[in-house]
């Protein structure tokens, strides 16, 4: 049985601006005993895969995966969740920066609780990442214990690679929806339906530095890529209580509705308004009809990364 207590699964795509920041602050987190590093590069064209090689020589337990194919996020991320030895996985995009006890207070808690997920917030910082390098988070920080995963996640913010999760868990719940580009939204929803318990920290864990060009700013793919994440939740587990069903179908309903404002001139119009709000304030239960046709109008959507198989 493997002795690595964390495994890091990072992605990697062109990020060579950010990545000695994120390196260094990464390869000095506090207080573990035996961390393992796992790099899935995404066909990067600049110098980010030798700046890994560079700044790991000679660490132990580093695994760098050089791929020849781009397929995206949620594919490269399985292919280091699949990889990864440890106890427990902390994932991170290659312009995240943890502040260097972020891990170590994760495990912490992970144990105190033996939850299977814990999870942090997330500050867009504006900073440059050298500035955010010998960052920790604060003294006295409060977080609260959920016994119940799945309806936790609707209590709190779980997006943005902000997470700690038991490896046994990430594997079962095999890790992102590859049909949609980015895992923000799949990773926590599949986790959650297996957990026991999750710890929610009200501490960023993850900083991010001054951004150029991150998919966080592409507004449409967050859309798309947020309702199909629960649309592909909703038909894959019809079994959940319907009240979960309900939250579910009222996220899905959200994203359709944030989409229709930034395409349609008179949104107001239209009855998605009224179905959105009965969503918004009753349990409706998905109208799967309507989610399909829904679902069918996001994949013929122009101006979207899509997993490339």
């Amino acid at each position: 049985m493997s002795d690595i207590d964390v495994s890091f699964v990072m992605t990697v795509y062109n990020k060579e601006r950010y990545l000695p920041s994120v390196l260094k602050a990464l390869l000095n987190q506090t207080g573990l005993k035996n961390p393992e590093f796992i790099f899935c590069d995404d066909v990067s064209s600049d110098r980010s895969v030798e700046i890994i090689e560079e700044m790991t020589k000679g660490v132990p337990n580093v695994k760098i995966f050089k791929n020849t194919k781009n397929q995206g996020i949620s594919v490269r991320i399985n292919q280091g969740i699949a990889a990864a030895e440890g106890k427990y996985i902390r994932m991170l995009d290659s312009d995240d920066i943890f502040p260097l006890d972020s891990t170590e207070k994760m495990l912490s808690l992970a144990e105190k609780f033996q939850a299977d997920m814990v999870y942090g917030t997330f500050v867009k910082t504006g900073k440059e990442p050298e500035e955010l390098t010998e960052a920790y988070l604060p003294e006295g920080f409060s977080y609260k214990f959920y016994a119940d995963a799945m309806r936790a996640i609707f209590e709190a913010r779980f997006t943005r690679m902000g997470q700690l999760i038991k490896s046994e868990v990430l594997k079962k719940a095999e890790g992102a929806d590859e049909r949609v580009f980015i895992q923000d939204e799949t990773i926590p929803l599949r986790c959650a339906a297996l957990a026991h318990g999750i710890v929610k920290m009200q501490a960023d864990v993850v900083l991010v530095p001054k951004e150029n060009g991150n998919l966080s700013g592409q507004k449409v793919q967050l859309d798309h890529d947020r309702y199909l994440a629960y649309y592909y939740f909703i038909k894959d587990h019809p079994q959940l209580d319907k009240d979960v069903l309900g939250k579910l179908n009222m996220r899905a309903v959200s994203a359709y509705w944030k989409y229709v404002r930034k395409i349609k001139r008179f949104p107001y119009l239209t009855k998605t308004l009224w179905y959105y709000l009965g969503a918004k304030t009753f349990s409706v239960q998905p109208n799967l009809k309507l989610l399909d046709r829904w679902a069918e109008e996001f994949l013929k959507a122009s101006g979207v990364l899509r997993v490339k198989k």
